[in-house]
């Protein structure tokens, strides 16, 4: 019997307002659109090989009030160049790129309802 080949994660996130999420991820860290669904409350981007799923709450504060206990990490090759692209794009970093006493070189990103999407490369 063949086993199961398990494809990469795909977060799913709250957001408060599809449209608002989605000009985010395009502008700020450059995810293209790949389905927006704002009747179904459903938004999908994708950068790469990285995809994220968000989906409406019932209102704005819902979505920050789960926001802010919801997280991504993201594994990146040159860390290094994304973190420069986001600062030239004007993102506001919770942390920005540093080196973690566990090998990877870090940074973190909030989005408008503070889900936090953090980006990682090993550097061992």
């Amino acid at each position: 019997m063949n086993s199961a080949n398990l494809s990469p994660a795909i977060p799913q996130l709250p957001s408060g307002d599809i449209e608002k999420t989605a000009q985010f991820m395009e502008q700020k860290l450059g995810f293209k659109v790949v389905a927006k669904m704002i009747e179904h409350g459903f938004l999908s981007v994708k950068r790469g090989s990285c995809e994220i799923h968000f989906w409406r709450t019932a209102s704005e504060t819902d979505a920050k009030n789960l926001g802010s206990q919801s997280s991504c990490y993201i594994r990146v090759e040159n860390v290094e160049n994304l973190f420069s692209e986001f600062k030239d794009r004007g993102v506001v970093f919770r942390y920005e790129l540093t080196r973690q006493l566990w090998g990877m070189n870090e940074m973190q990103i909030d989005d408008p309802y503070l889900n936090a999407i953090r980006f990682g490369e090993s550097f061992e």
